[in-house]
């Protein structure tokens, strides 16, 4: 889904900065910036450029560099057509940000994957600055992955030239391919390779979901937290059609008619300006080698990379998501069933739409927002309760019902407790709106809470709130704010069998 919270521009560290010291790294030497006992290492190359005959490739090796190259600014945010992502954008963008305390030594690693529906989002984003989390005694990074038609994108012929007759999850290649540089490279900054926690919401929660279950990412993650974001769930025969191969390639063929092209030679020769002319909806595929199967599938056959898990989803995700998701606002009680049945992907029950009442359009708007934050939930449910039933690490969930301080401009985006809304919470960046006492210590607390996630395996630690591991109830559900009361009853909107 879009993110757009806190997605305005390019942003320095704020910060009176110093020289930090030279790291060597895959490729060669980097210096970066040091200021109030952080060090930061910002456009730190860990792919070759995606651009010519390596579009859509899967990434390549970084090309090694003479001297020492200046890590101190933030390197352009993947071409998309995102429009709430301003400052430069390119084809040439598979660079990584990382932070680092002063003082840093086998300290656990959090790596971030952005949200954005996959079509839109940086690593950069303002928000995203580590430096505040990383105070907390942990390394931060930050990665960019190729988006929209560049990183989603399956042909025939781009299967044909792929070693495992593999195509369209480039975006998520990309993510494995930083995994593996910080594998490779964190403990040069104080980190332990053995502690990589793996963190995103909305896409970035999905592309959380998508490395556990994907055999490539074995073994560079031990961790795993997802902020409203799934896709380990079972898929009706619709959705199933959608994401497969065959229907994905023919896809492509499609789109390379659609561009006026006939083959993928000359496809690699477009502009970035007319490769992203033809509408293209980014979606990840079983592809026989990223995914070999549906996750649901994956996890009844213990076939995930099973890591502690955290999941969780927000009190008001259905005031951003439902327009989204159903792609229109047109929440009246005469489109209302039509609206619920595409929503959950199946014809409603009369007990569903008993719960979910639209007796004029208000209650029909209220509800069909309702629905799709409790919609949200079962989907991260789900995957935690697969992961407790067949995995031996265990999962943890929460939900999130805390209302932000108004921001200072008028919201449009993730405001209230909607999508997102946590985010600048676990970051610490609280400086763009009248902030309150307690929204301060909350952001204390999920700070802390997932550092220690991060170093332990356990959101609950000394300080902490008690934490259960979640056993498919409510009451395991750990409940962050007062929106709403505590869950009583997780909802289920499974398929009919």
């Amino acid at each position: 889904m879009m993110k757009r919270l806190g997605a305005v521009g390019m942003f320095a560290c704020g910060l009176a900065a110093m020289p930090a010291h030279a790291v060597k790294v895959t490729g060669g030497e980097i210096a970066g910036a040091q200021a109030e006992g952080v060090k930061s290492y910002l456009g730190v190359p860990y792919a070759a450029p995606p651009v010519g005959k390596l579009r859509w490739r899967a990434p390549q090796a970084v090309a090694a560099w003479e001297g020492t190259k200046q890590a101190t600014s933030y390197a352009p945010a993947c071409a998309q057509t995102a429009v709430w992502i301003t400052g430069p954008k390119s084809e040439d963008c598979l660079y990584l940000n990382l932070w680092a305390p002063e003082k840093a030594a086998k300290l656990p690693v959090l790596v971030w994957i952005h949200g954005g529906g996959y079509y839109g989002g940086t690593g950069s984003q303002p928000g995203f600055n580590g430096a505040n989390l990383a105070k907390r005694g942990a390394i931060v990074v930050t990665i960019n992955y190729r988006l929209g038609i560049f990183g989603f994108f399956a042909h025939p012929e781009l299967s044909a030239e792929s070693p495992h007759r593999a195509s369209g999850n480039q975006g998520i290649l990309d993510q494995i391919a930083a995994l593996q540089w910080v594998k490779d490279n964190i403990a040069a900054f104080g980190g332990d390779p053995s502690r990589v926690t793996i963190f995103g919401e909305s896409a970035g929660g999905e592309s959380v979901a998508l490395l556990v279950a994907s055999p490539l990412a074995k073994g560079l993650f031990q961790r795993a937290i997802a902020q409203s974001g799934n896709d380990a769930l079972p898929l009706t025969a619709d959705e199933a059609g959608r994401f497969d191969r065959k229907t994905a390639e023919a896809n492509g063929v499609a789109y390379a008619k659609a561009a006026g092209v006939s083959n993928l030679a000359s496809l690699r020769t477009l502009t970035v300006a007319d490769a992203q002319k033809p509408a293209w909806l980014p979606r990840t595929i079983v592809d026989g080698y990223l995914l070999r199967e549906d996750l649901t599938t994956t996890y009844r056959n213990r076939r995930q990379n099973d890591v502690p898990l955290l999941v969780g989803w927000n009190a008001e995700e259905g005031q951003d998501l439902a327009p989204e998701i159903l792609e229109t606002g047109d929440f009246t009680a005469a489109n209302h069933r039509k609206l619920v049945a595409k929503l959950l992907g199946h014809a409603p029950s009369d007990a569903v739409l008993a719960a979910y009442p639209a007796a004029d359009d208000a209650q029909a708007k209220a509800s069909i927002n309702q629905l799709t934050t409790d919609w949200w939930g079962w989907r991260m449910t789900q995957w935690a309760a697969l992961q407790a039933k067949h995995g031996r690490a265990k999962s943890y969930a929460y939900f999130f019902a805390h209302r932000p301080a108004e921001p200072l401009t008028p919201c449009g985006y993730g405001c209230g407790a909607g999508h997102g809304a946590e985010i600048q919470y676990v970051f610490g960046n609280l400086d763009d709106r009248p902030w309150t006492k307690a929204d301060r210590a909350l952001s204390e607390r999920l700070a802390a809470t997932w550092v220690n996630f991060a170093r332990s395996g356990n959101p609950a630690g000394k300080g902490l709130p008690a934490w259960p591991a979640f056993d498919g109830s409510a009451a395991s559900v750990q409940h962050i704010g007062d929106v709403q009361p505590p869950i009583k009853r997780l909802p289920d909107f499974s398929p009919p069998k």
